[in-house]
């Protein structure tokens, strides 16, 4: 029998050509429409296959209605263990058609020859069993000749065989996939690369999504893609990357299109020795491209020898649309809001609409335009009003459509706290977000946020701790480390932590805006300006960093250079949105109280996120005692 004809799927074991279905080497009765209905989708395991095509292999020379097929399909599904057990192997595409979704080997004649010799005792015992059976037939029976006889013996002999072949097959099969050589409890997925630019979405797109989806469960730990993908383009060097990251296995991913099909390769490293255990080549259309990612992870999860029960298996690709166009718009989204740029923001946004627009039920894909116009707001590419309404809304959606999605309801909470000003009801999303997911580093670190701005420090410092153990080496979690030891005002250790983040990357902007800030804090003027400089190259005229600087030539009574900071914020202006809460600080700066609180009460109207700052940024302590200062604070009715 041809390697093709022997097809080997969780339990069970098909072979097609001898019509027979195993079942832990049991046979399991099926129709013959229903065996042939079962081998079309094995054949085609990964692949969408129509209702059309469906009737047309199965049912070639009869007219029969769509009935059948379902009959058929209810009754396949009951004979691989009912409709919960079988959710595992078929998938229904609603109103197209079927995919069978399991990982499907083929066992070839290699490993059929091995499984014979190490039997062929078995053989042997059957042929002196028949030789018996047969001597004593023919005493018995004395019209049955010799050549009848032999006839009978050589198609006993060739049955038994078989069985013995593709039992024994099947069970070696079985022995080697359940019982790996290292079992992993900790995984990191590295970048996938790809020699072709135009395909890097997609490359860390299946990178970001195998993350993700492997971070479902609970047995096992994913180092976050934050510290994955600081490896990127860098030298593979496994004991050092497995170390950093504190796993024990690097799973390596090459991703080559041509034309409308992909090639994946798929390789899982053992950190501890630099091996190879387990790899994987996946082959297929783009228009595949939701059954390939789902393949990867599965496969993934069994080279590792990770028990799964249905629900969790469920979890590897829970939120994902079955529309490979939407999913191929959504990676492309990902892919640019993981920039952090402005134009990149903008282009995620694009991107996420149109996969929104192909499937209106893809839950992770608005969650993606709420993180895109909340990421706008918060860095004033925006106004706020152009920032979080849209995002809070599209938040909303996504949790119509899918409540359990943790990133929907922190990126909520961002909305309530950032720009609603709604302090219970962004507490209570930041909650849930954890609830569902506390494995989400994010949703930690935005709490974190919201506790220090309600004046809970020691609360804010024990969450952003939390979302450091998660995301050890992500940068933005570190510098908000040291963003949360600037407002409790330990300006050293903030200095020491902002520091160890530009080991890291030293070009990494918010570090450099942050270690400004605390370096004028304790008086190191230069070296602050310094810092918002590197900030500046990065941002290219951001009102944010622009304010720091006019501030700074305010305190220090450099008031020409303060006023020329207050020109250019004039004339941004009149180019894009400039927060107001930027102008008032240059005010501050240069003592001019009254100005400030006009601009204040503008960086009021206008909804500016910054404000939630107000009790605790150390900039605004020589207004602290203007009774005008305290009625702002109170219009901004922070928690007690």
């Amino acid at each position: 029998m041809s390697d093709s004809n022997i097809f080997v799927f969780d339990q069970y074991m098909l072979a097609p050509d001898e019509r027979l279905l195993l079942r832990d080497g049991q046979p399991v009765a099926v129709t013959p429409k229903t065996f042939d209905l079962l081998v079309v989708l094995v054949r085609n395991s990964g692949h969408l296959v129509g209702k059309d095509e469906l009737l047309q292999q199965v049912w070639p020379d009869s007219f029969v209605e769509e009935v059948s097929l379902s009959v058929n399909i209810s009754a396949l599904r009951k004979a691989l263990g009912g409709d919960q057990t079988a959710a595992r192997f078929i998938e229904t595409v609603p109103k197209r058609g079927y995919r069978f979704i399991a990982p499907v080997k083929r066992v070839g004649n290699d490993t059929a020859e091995i499984v014979f010799k190490r039997r062929l005792k078995i053989v042997a015992e059957i042929d002196e069993s028949v030789a018996h059976q047969d001597a004593a037939t023919s005493s018995e029976v004395t019209l049955e000749g010799p050549s009848r006889l032999a006839s009978r013996r050589r198609i006993v002999l060739t049955v038994a065989a078989f069985l013995v072949i593709v039992v024994g097959a099947f069970l070696f099969w079985r022995m080697n996939a359940k019982h790996p050589a290292v079992q992993f409890d900790s995984l990191a997925v590295l970048p996938f690369t790809t020699a072709d630019a135009s395909d890097e979405y997609l490359a860390d797109g299946l990178s970001e999504a195998t993350i993700n989806g492997l971070a479902q469960l609970p047995k096992l730990r994913v180092a976050p893609r934050t510290s994955t993908f600081r490896y990127k383009r860098q030298p593979l060097e496994p004991q050092r990357m497995g170390g950093e990251l504190g796993v024990q296995g690097l799973v390596l991913g090459k991703v080559v299109s041509h034309g409308e099909t992909l090639d994946i390769q798929v390789d899982l490293i053992n950190v501890a020795n630099n091996s190879r255990v387990w790899g994987s080549q996946y082959h297929g259309k783009v228009s595949d491209l939701v059954s390939l990612q789902t393949r990867i992870s599965r496969d993934l999860v069994r080279a590792i020898g990770l028990p799964l029960n249905s629900d969790e298996e469920q979890r590897l690709f829970v939120h994902v649309t079955e529309n490979s166009d939407a999913y191929r718009a959504y990676l492309q989204g990902r892919y640019f809001w993981n920039h952090r740029t402005e134009e990149g923001l903008q282009k995620s946004i694009v991107a996420f609409h149109r996969a929104t627009e192909i499937d209106p039920n893809f839950a992770l894909a608005f969650s993606g335009l709420a993180d895109s116009y909340t990421t706008l707001g918060y860095l004033s590419y925006i106004s706020p009003t152009q920032a979080f309404p849209p995002a809070k809304n599209y938040a909303l959606k996504a949790l119509e459509l899918d409540p359990s999605l943790a990133e929907a309801h922190a990126s909520l909470a961002y909305d309530k706290f950032y720009f609603d000003w709604d302090w219970a009801g962004a507490e209570v999303e930041f909650r849930r977000a954890i609830e569902l997911n506390d494995r989400y580093a994010t949703a930690h670190q935005w709490y974190s946020i919201y506790l220090q701005a309600s004046g809970r420090p020691d609360e804010a410092f024990r969450e952003i701790q939390l979302a450091r153990e998660r995301d050890p080496l992500s940068l933005s979690i570190n510098t908000d480390i040291g963003f949360h030891l600037y407002y409790n005002r330990q300006y050293d250790e903030a200095i020491k932590q902002l520091q160890s983040v530009l080991e890291m990357k030293k070009d990494f902007p918010l570090a450099h805006l942050w270690l400004g800030r605390s370096y004028q804090q304790i008086g190191k003027y230069n070296d602050a300006l310094g810092e918002f400089q590197q900030v500046e190259d990065a941002f290219h005229g951001w009102a944010v960093s622009l304010a720091a600087v006019g501030f700074i030539n305010g305190v220090t009574g450099r008031k020409a250079e303060a006023l020329k900071v207050l020109e250019a914020l004039d004339e941004l202006s009149k180019k894009r949105f400039v927060t107001s809460y930027g102008v008032a600080l240059v005010y501050a700066g240069l003592g001019q109280k009254d100005q400030t609180f006009v601009w204040l009460n503008k960086a009021f109207d206008e909804r500016s996120h910054w404000l939630v700052w107000l009790k605790r940024d150390p900039r605004w302590d020589g207004l602290r005692s203007d009774a005008r200062f305290a009625q702002l604070v109170a219009r901004m009715d922070f928690p007690q």
